[in-house]
């Protein structure tokens, strides 16, 4: 089982622009328009590279653009709980420079929230964990994204202590005093990008130091640590040991992967990593190569679909793993 909550989804528009200019108007082509937000995109991507996966998502919904994400979710058949919050939820808008393979990323806060919604997601969450336990199914617990205003900074700590008193595995994919609250309730998984685990460590960290980096979290107090690099790959770090797994595509599949968005990878990696793990017998070292081949594929991703088997497929024979 994978149980998402996600407490500030999007609608995700993605442009593409030879190039941005500035105070002067950028005429381009319609944008992709897609569901967003972190832990949704964990279940839309489970789901696609395992259409029967017991992956679900909890989510606060709110206004036209709430209704339109619940819409779609339902429609492509992806596992959805909604908490209704007011106001509207919030628009991502992402725009790739295809000149230059910078992206500007334009990320609202989101619709206000409280103490109320915050009491409701913790029901919810609560109801779900009771009705996989019934079922007797333990599993993952992720809880991913940032927090809308209003809602208490530790929310995803508690959420992890419930989860953990019921027996299941927790991840926090999130940032900042959020984060930092989880990690110390106690997390058995961490993901952050090399920004997020500087943050979290206190100094900043570049590619070569992420190893070193991961190792300094594991004594925080997770079984297993994944530095994510971007298109560069990651590492990870457990009691088994340390690997760093790296994309090395050819040619054909680089050229279309540079045309993609890199908005979601992150979140496909953890999908693919989750149910490696959750997968008998399953090696850390084989659920990196894993989530690093689905992060990478979510490149290649078109129009509203965020990740596909087939993109997986082709792109996992061409991740090299190595001991670090």
């Amino acid at each position: 089982m994978i149980l998402t909550i996600t407490p500030n989804p999007s609608l995700d528009l993605l442009f593409r622009a030879e190039r941005l200019v500035w105070d002067d108007a950028n005429r381009i082509p319609l944008p992709r328009r897609r569901p967003g937000g972190q832990g949704i995109n964990v279940v839309r991507a489970a789901r696609a590279l395992e259409p029967n996966a017991p992956a679900r998502a909890i989510a606060l919904l709110s206004g036209a653009v709430g209704r339109e994400l619940s819409e779609t979710l339902a429609a492509e058949g992806t596992p959805l709980r909604v908490v209704p919050l007011d106001g509207e939820s919030r628009v991502f808008v992402g725009v790739r420079e295809t000149e230059t393979g910078r992206s500007l990323l334009l990320n609202p806060r989101g619709p206000a929230a409280g103490e109320a919604e915050a009491a409701a997601l913790l029901d919810a969450v609560e109801e779900e964990l009771a009705v996989a336990g019934s079922a007797g199914r333990a599993g993952w617990v992720a809880c991913c994204g940032s927090l809308p205003p209003g809602l208490p900074t530790d929310l995803f700590a508690r959420i992890g202590v419930l989860a953990r008193g019921r027996g299941h595995r927790f991840v926090a994919d999130c940032d900042g005093a959020a984060l930092r609250l989880a990690v110390a309730a106690g997390c058995d998984l961490l993901v952050p990008n090399i920004h997020e685990a500087g943050r979290l460590l206190g100094r900043e960290i570049g590619a070569t130091g992420a190893v070193d980096a991961a190792r300094s979290l594991l004594e925080l107090g997770p079984e297993v640590v994944v530095v994510t690099l971007g298109a560069e790959g990651a590492v990870a770090v457990s009691g088994e040991g340390a690997w760093t797994a790296t994309p090395d595509l050819p040619a054909e599949l680089r050229q279309e992967a540079d045309g993609g968005s890199a908005v979601g990878a992150g979140d496909t990696l953890l999908a693919a990593l989750l149910l490696a793990l959750e997968a008998p017998g399953g090696s850390i070292r084989s659920a990196l190569c894993d989530g690093v081949a689905a992060g990478t594929a979510t490149l290649l991703g078109r129009g509203s679909t965020l990740l596909t088997a087939a993109d997986y497929a082709r792109v996992r024979p061409h991740v090299r793993v190595t001991p670090a």
